[in-house]
């Protein structure tokens, strides 16, 4: 091989934790002494039984000859996927007078099958001492606790051959192996339960907090993230083997599936959750149909375990099911960042934050799975990379829905406001078509039909010189058509007048109520009384709308209220229009009348202008409030 190469290979094989078996001629026995762990290294050989008919007087002969393969280290060996059955065969020799109670630890996380038997050297008897197993009940575990632990005593300079037969098919082998006093192995499990209940602990207040927020607010994505934590803790907890434990104790042969079902779904549901943190559709990524077909295969891929049940155990299922598990874990995770940086991108700034999430789980992710191949046999982040790295996802992800919120509260307050302004425009340009078409009827009748009605006075008050040759009731009939002339006139000018007032700009708002006021006290049956406050001259076109109100309250009344007398009000504060007008009429039904025509019209230039409209009516009359913030922009004083 190339120096220059393999220097670099031996230390990425070092650091990955690469585990290489070496042929040896023997295995050298555990010297049992007062110690309270003993150590394997150069203690264990294995044997691979590619038939599966291996018994255990077999494999006492392939030790004799020296046909088994050394396991080197403490570390955990990972031989990758396997279809064979493997015996772990150790020598134990107590060099006490005394007998010893030692336990037999194999801290797996999942085993199919597991059966000791122990070789007497000194009465050459091979005595069967126990089976377990994922697939047999919780409780028939030799001791009850998580991993397997075989009780084993050692009489008095008595020397033992262990043989295990381990039946991982269908799965990665990877398996480590400890020896020692009772009260020393269980206590390194305390450490283990701890470090797990600190992020059992994390991950139920994730748990909890986005049930709460799915509840409160109706995001769908605290659903689906919900579901992701159920799944992934499932996957976290058979990872370590506490899922037989904790949560199944007696799923038989569906426990072989617990892994590949929540490792699935998992990847199925982040997905989900990336989608709907991202925004991510069809319209803004061109992966967005990519991602769905992808997802929906997922769910499919999650429940295809569940079928295997209804048949025979067939290992090309098993390894199907196995591979299929473990390649879609590191696509999802490629998926998943593409998506995200394709977001990203497109200007979705918070992508960066779901990336730092995603960067520990990936990470622990490709070692777990680079370690369930068989490739690297170390684990990068203690006390398991799929933990810690979903473990920091959970928090982080958590942090980044705050953002998220944030984030969606500004971008709907944007959006909102764009709205408005669009919204604005459009009332805006409604109420110009209207003040056009105003002026343009305005002009019609005072050009042509106010032009007509006065040829028609100077027409008919040709006809007064003949008046002393009428007859009496002729001479009525001539001033009765004088006098509708006239008002006709009249009100033609006030049509006119209401239509466009003149003078406006002049004028300005408060001239042209009273001119409007005077014209109606001299010809209508209604009194109008006008009080007003107001010092600051608005713009053109607020105090043109603000008339409008005024004027359509002022027709209300005329029209509708059967009143005698009214009043209009206009009082200015600080920063605020106060316009109230009251009448002493019959008053309305407020819910069936504000559908006319009239109010309408005064409800959308009183939003138009930012205020609010308040009714107060009943049968001895109404009052009509009206709030119009104002801005003072120095304008002169009227």
């Amino acid at each position: 091989m190339n120096k220059g190469l393999s220097i670099p290979l031996l230390v990425l094989l070092y650091f990955t934790g690469f585990t290489v078996a070496v042929h040896a001629d023997d295995i050298r026995p555990v010297m049992v002494d007062s110690s309270a762990i003993y150590s394997l290294n150069g203690h264990i050989g294995y044997y691979e039984d590619t038939t599966l008919e291996a018994t255990p007087e077999d494999v006492l002969a392939i030790k004799r000859t020296g046909g088994l393969i050394p396991i080197n280290g403490d570390e955990y060996v990972s031989l990758g996927y396997t279809d064979s059955y493997y015996w772990l065969v150790i020598d134990l020799k107590n060099t006490l007078a005394d007998y010893v109670d030692l336990f037999l630890s194999i801290p797996s996380s999942s085993i199919n099958l597991l059966e000791l038997y122990q070789w007497n050297a000194g009465n050459r008897t091979l005595t069967f001492v126990s089976r377990t197993g994922d697939r047999l009940p919780f409780a028939e575990r030799p001791w009850p606790v998580w991993e397997f632990l075989f009780p084993i005593r050692l009489n008095g300079g008595e020397a033992s051959t262990l043989l295990f037969k381990v039946d991982k098919r269908g799965q990665n082998f990877i398996i480590k192996t400890q020896l020692g006093r009772r009260e020393a192995i269980l206590q390194q499990d305390i450490p283990i339960y701890s470090a797990f209940s600190f992020y059992a602990g994390i991950f139920a207040f994730a748990l909890l907090l986005n049930v709460l927020m799915y509840l409160s607010v109706g995001d769908r994505i605290h659903l689906y993230y919900s579901l992701y934590i159920c799944c992934s803790v499932t996957l976290v907890l058979d990872e370590v083997g506490l899922t037989k434990e904790w949560l199944f104790q007696d799923l038989g042969r569906l426990h072989d599936y617990v892994k590949a079902i929540s490792g699935t779904l998992s990847c199925a549901l982040l997905i989900q959750v990336m989608q709907l943190f991202t925004n991510q559709t069809a319209a803004n990524s061109k992966l967005y149909h990519f991602t769905n077909g992808y997802k929906y295969l997922l769910w499919v891929l999650g429940t295809m375990p569940f079928l295997a049940l209804l048949f025979p155990i067939d290992i090309r299922v098993e390894k199907a099911i196995f591979y299929s598990a473990t390649i879609q874990g590191i696509v999802s995770m490629l998926v998943i960042m593409v998506c995200v940086i394709d977001r990203i991108r497109s200007g979705f700034v918070l992508g960066y934050y779901y990336l730092l999430a995603l960067l520990p789980l990936t990470i622990g992710g490709i070692n777990y799975v680079l370690q369930v191949m068989g490739i690297v046999g170390a684990q990068l982040l203690k006390p398991n990379g799929v933990v810690v790295g979903f473990a920091a996802e959970v928090v982080i992800l958590s942090f980044a829905f705050t953002l998220r919120y944030n984030f969606l509260k500004r971008e709907k307050a944007q959006l909102k406001k764009e709205n408005d302004r669009i919204r604005q425009q459009a009332v805006q340009q409604v109420f110009q078509a209207q003040e056009d078409e105003r002026d343009r009827l305005a002009k019609d009748l005072h050009d042509d039909l106010g032009g007509t009605l006065s040829v028609i006075r100077l027409k008919v008050t040709d006809f007064q010189q003949k008046l002393n040759g009428m007859q009496l009731i002729e001479r009525e009939a001539y001033d009765e058509t004088v006098r509708l002339i006239a008002r006709a006139c009249d009100d033609l000018r006030e049509i006119s007048h209401s239509l466009k007032p003149k003078f406006f700009l002049e004028n300005g708002l408060i001239g042209t109520i009273k001119e409007r006021l005077s014209i109606l006290n001299r010809v209508s049956a209604v009194g109008f009384e006008f009080v007003y406050q107001y010092t600051h001259r608005q713009d053109y076109d607020t105090e043109l709308s603000i008339y409008r109100i005024v004027n359509e309250l002022i027709n209300n009344i005329m029209k509708h209220s059967c009143a005698t007398q009214a009043t209009v009000q206009l009082v200015e504060t600080a920063d605020m229009l106060i316009i109230t007008v009251e009448d002493n009429g019959i008053g309305f039904d407020d819910l069936s009348t504000s559908a006319g025509i009239g109010l309408k019209n005064v409800y959308s230039r009183t939003q138009y202008l930012g205020g609010r409209c308040l009714i107060d009516t009943n049968k001895n009359g109404t009052t009509i409030t009206i709030e119009i913030p104002l801005q003072d922009d120095g304008n002169q004083s009227t």
